[in-house]
């Protein structure tokens, strides 16, 4: 039976010279052609081609959207296709081997190149269809096993061998102990073959594999191996077992044997092949190497992004281009700045460490806000703004902020008992905390900012102001949610400026009942039980 080869060009041309160089070789091929992207896909489904012989010129600029659309669709994905590419142009290639592309070759053809590639092409794809019909005979692991001619391994969780076939003997010749012996026992150990170790690797993580492998018998008798890994999970996701469907292949490796001994019989018909392999080689590895580096600048940028704005923001940013703003109806914002920081800022000689000084205590700052789901604004100067119930809410932004403006006063006073003990500038702060909504959303249009606000800002920042230097000032709002399980101290209605007398209270610490430490600043198991279930 011939070969049916599809040639999809852009150029009649071309396809006149594929049809040329493929009357050349010994087998019969059955080429047929398509000139309209339109009518690809019923083309296709009519002709049942072995493979397809893709122009990257078929559709002008549409050729990798045409070729994302047959990869697509369950009827065609399984066609190999060999695309006809400059290697000039390396952008068409790589959106062509992302669209799906299985192989390519450099324009202007070679007529070895050409041959070999398409019937190594054709049988791969034939043997592909053969393992995936016989896959889907397969309506469960128990029929897989009765039904496999082929070997049948399974392989344990924790990748013990658990059950061979007897298809496993004929394949291997050898018996399970013998493999045993010369394997080990335990096929996940990262001392197998590379290729063993990367296909169960990615198997583990729930991908289909299927991958080549050459077995001495104990014989001697070379044998070529294709492996199918499937993993089977129970109803928890965790892996339960491997399933290791094998056959053998060697039939197949010897065909690509002979039309590697066919291409050096047609070196004569061109000196340039060995370079064109060559210069194929080196632009695929360009092609892999710009790949990785693309990558690789996509996880740095990511990464600057999530530095910057909190994930909710990001991810939309990055799905959508815009965030559009949002109001909170409940949140906590809290300020916090160093008090006297025009002063203490002279009695250092360095600058760079005074800055370094400022630096690491935002850094612990970041740290403890953090832990407490709390996110942090911006800092202005030696202020540090920060708010909790956003950009993800939650009931338990009063809990969470007052918490960790008790760590904030904690760790100043203890550096600060430090640097009394060395003769360092010591350094105190105001934290003033309110409740209330706020807008907050994205400014900036080069440079992206996350930020908040509204009149809760204003008052929060008046609360630290008002404070007195290492105390926590909150609002009346966030009292009345905290004032059972804090000790709190009202200091009654102070004046704020541009708002008029505000009811304000000194946090002192935790009540001794919730408290896990003397001090009060360690919630205990019944506090934290509390907070979580807001």
């Amino acid at each position: 039976m011939p070969y049916k080869i599809l040639v999809a060009s852009g150029s009649e041309q071309l396809a006149h010279d594929v049809q040329k160089i493929l009357g050349l070789a010994d087998d019969d091929f059955d080429i047929r052609f398509i000139f309209d992207s339109e009518k690809i896909i019923t083309t296709i489904l009519g002709e049942s081609p072995d493979i397809i012989i893709y122009d990257t010129h078929f559709a002008h600029r549409a050729a990798a959207d045409v070729l994302y659309i047959i990869k697509a669709d369950p009827s065609t994905t399984n066609i190999p296709i060999l695309a006809l590419a400059d290697f000039l142009q390396p952008e068409h290639i790589q959106l062509l081997f992302h669209a799906g592309a299985d192989d390519f070759i450099g324009l202007p053809l070679s007529v070895p190149e050409l041959i070999q590639r398409t019937m190594v092409g054709i049988q791969r794809g034939r043997m592909l269809k053969k393992l995936k019909t016989l896959s889907n005979q397969f309506d469960s692991v128990t029929s897989a096993i009765s039904q496999a001619g082929n070997s049948v391994i399974i392989i344990s969780n924790t990748g013990e061998i658990t059950w061979v076939n007897e298809g496993f003997k004929r394949l291997y010749e050898c018996t399970l102990d013998e493999f045993k012996a010369l394997f080990g026992r335990n096929l996940f150990a990262e001392n197998m073959n590379e290729i063993t170790t990367n296909a169960i690797r990615k198997c583990k993580n729930g991908e289909y594999v299927v991958y080549d492998s050459k077995w001495i018998t104990p014989q001697g008798k070379e044998k070529y191996i294709q492996t199918s890994l499937t993993p089977v999970f129970d109803e928890l996701q965790n892996l339960n077992y491997i399933v290791a469907i094998e056959m053998d292949i060697t039939e197949l490796k010897m065909i690509e044997k002979d039309l590697e001994d066919k291409n050096e019989n047609l070196l004569s018909i061109t000196d340039n092949l060995e370079q064109a392999n060559k210069i194929l080689e080196e632009q695929q590895l360009q092609i892999q190497q710009q790949s990785e580096l693309l990558a690789e600048e996509k996880q740095k940028t990511e990464a600057l992004l999530l530095n910057i704005l909190p994930r909710e923001v990001a991810n939309a940013l990055q799905k959508k281009g815009v965030y559009k703003p949002k109001k909170f109806k409940e949140v906590s914002v809290m300020f916090a700045d160093f008090v006297g920081f025009s002063k203490l800022s002279v009695t250092y000689e360095n600058i760079e460490e005074f800055l370094d000084v400022l630096s690491s205590y935002f850094e612990t700052f970041d740290e403890i806000i953090t832990q407490r789901f709390i996110e942090k604004i911006k800092t202005i100067g030696d202020c540090y703004m920060c708010a909790g119930g956003l950009p993800r809410t939650n009931h338990s932004h009063p809990f969470d902020t007052v918490l960790a403006a008790l760590e904030l006063q904690r760790y100043t006073k203890l550096r600060a008992q430090d640097d009394i003990q060395n003769g360092r500038p010591v350094w105190s702060i105001r934290v003033g905390i309110h409740s209330g909504s706020v807008i907050a959303g994205v400014i900036g249009k080069h440079k992206f900012a996350y930020d908040i606000w509204g009149d809760t800002v204003n008052v929060a920042s008046r609360m630290q102001t008002a404070s007195d230097p290492g105390r926590i000032n909150i609002s009346e709002s966030t009292y009345s949610y905290i004032k059972d399980f804090f000790i709190c101290i009202p200091r009654g209605k102070i004046p704020a400026k541009n708002i008029g007398e505000i009811e304000m209270y000194f946090v002192d610490r935790i009540k001794p009942e919730y408290s896990e430490d003397p001090e009060g600043y360690i919630p205990n198991a019944a506090l934290r039980k509390i907070v979580a279930s807001l």
